[in-house]
């Protein structure tokens, strides 16, 4: 384990949440005023903070935290099996040299999660990256990832009104090892 982060749950306990409604806002307008908004957000699906908290209830989520800082929040949907699809967001908090030790401590925590059987939750995450994030895509290749190929219009990036093709990128425990 890497003492340097840690990824502490967005989760629902006996009715309360582990962080408040403002407390998530806030994130989306660290979102927000970072620029990241565009990139992340860019079907255009989530358009306020309030959009935002209710797709993170929906979701399974995490913050990424390193000294007692914020550095990121990552979260998963659209759960088919023992994979999921994954999304991340990290901030200007995340000193840059830091960038491919959180990604690799968060797949290898989310990859080697289990339940109380014993048994792994996660065999792979799953991303869609529209190809002109190349640095995305660079990101989860250098943290262990596979770039498993493209999917035409696989995007709509509403902002310009069209389609593009995204790249398809997965990640397992075995690629992490």
């Amino acid at each position: 384990m890497n003492p340097k982060f840690r990824l502490i749950p967005y989760l629902e306990w006996d009715g309360i949440r582990s962080f408040p409604d403002s407390y998530i806002k806030d994130l989306f307008e660290r979102i927000e005023v970072e620029g990241h908004a565009a990139t992340v957000f860019y079907e255009e699906k989530i358009h306020s903070a309030d959009g935002f908290v209710k797709v993170l209830k929906d979701a399974v989520a995490w913050i990424l935290v390193q000294d007692e800082i914020a550095v990121g929040l990552v979260w998963l949907d659209r759960h088919e099996g023992r994979f999921a699809r994954m999304h991340w967001v990290v901030f200007e908090a995340c000193p840059r040299r830091d960038l491919i030790d959180l990604g690799r401590f968060t797949y290898n925590e989310i990859l080697n999660m289990k339940n109380n059987a014993g048994d792994y939750i996660y065999d792979m995450l799953l991303g869609y990256t529209p190809i002109r994030n190349k640095s995305a895509v660079k990101f989860v290749m250098r943290c262990g990832g596979q770039l498993c190929g493209e999917i035409p219009n696989g995007a709509w990036i509403a902002k310009e009104g069209r389609s593009e093709p995204v790249a398809v990128l997965s990640i397992t425990r075995e690629m992490m090892s």
